[in-house]
């Protein structure tokens, strides 16, 4: 299942970035033709072809924007079901793993002082 999740991701972003390419070549042609009120001295296949690059252009941008949304219901979707999942499992969370660590560090400060008290404790008896 996870496998499938990074690849339906991975496929998403790859179809995003693409249609940014594509956004970007667009606009690029887009940008070297006459402003709107201009666009009657252009001949009507040069209008055409404005009308069908500004049609491209908000094409690709609606598309991203659904392909940012579903991207991002995705994402929510799959953290919600691992979390309730963790949750059925009983997995430890981050901040378990956290407190555990915390206390052995602690732990293990106490049994290095413990051992130094000992070795000096051996010391005074002339024992090592």
């Amino acid at each position: 299942m996870e496998n499938f999740v990074d690849r339906a991701i991975n496929i998403g972003m790859g179809l995003e970035k693409k249609f940014r390419e594509v956004l970007e070549e667009l606009e690029g042609r887009g940008k070297g033709t006459e402003a709107k009120a201009g666009e009657e001295k252009l001949p009507p296949k040069q209008r055409l072809e404005n009308r069908l690059v500004e049609d491209g252009v908000k094409a690709v941008k609606e598309l991203l924007k659904v392909l940012k949304e579903g991207r991002d219901k995705i994402e929510g979707d799959v953290a919600s079901a691992t979390e309730k999942l963790s949750g059925k499992l009983n997995l430890a969370t981050k901040d378990d793993l956290d407190v555990v660590k915390e206390m052995a560090r602690v732990a293990r400060e106490k049994v290095d002082r413990l051992e130094k008290t000992v070795n000096e404790l051996l010391k005074g008896k002339g024992v090592e």
